[in-house]
């Protein structure tokens, strides 16, 4: 079973915290939001792939857990920032797998000026 939901808008909350890092497992979370701003999820980055589960996840209220490390960070910006229309997917099953996807884009799009 599939889920698909568009994204229209995010926050992103890149946590500091000094030395005290080792008790908050998350370096930055990005909320993925509807037009109306409420919540469909949170990309979670952690500071150690050690505190990362075993699967992404979704609740039964809906609400998708998906979990990268710190290094992709930059590449979910990127996706959020410049592509569009970007969707929240999760694959429930065997597979409890979260993912930020874009539609279908013509080969050679490039960036436009």
């Amino acid at each position: 079973m599939a889920f698909v939901e568009e994204i229209k808008n995010y926050t992103v909350s890149y946590y500091a915290g000094g030395k005290n890092t080792n008790n908050y497992q998350y370096r930055a979370i990005i909320g993925l939001r509807r037009e109306d701003g409420s919540l469909i999820g949170g990309a979670y980055f952690h500071r150690n792939a050690t505190t990362m589960p075993n699967t992404d996840n979704q609740t039964s209220s809906g609400y998708l857990w998906f979990h990268y490390t710190w290094e992709d960070f930059p590449q979910v910006m990127d996706l959020l920032r410049n592509e569009g229309p970007v969707y929240a997917r999760y694959v429930a099953g065997g597979w409890h797998l979260g993912s930020i996807t874009t539609s279908t884009e013509p080969v050679g799009e490039g960036e436009h000026p």
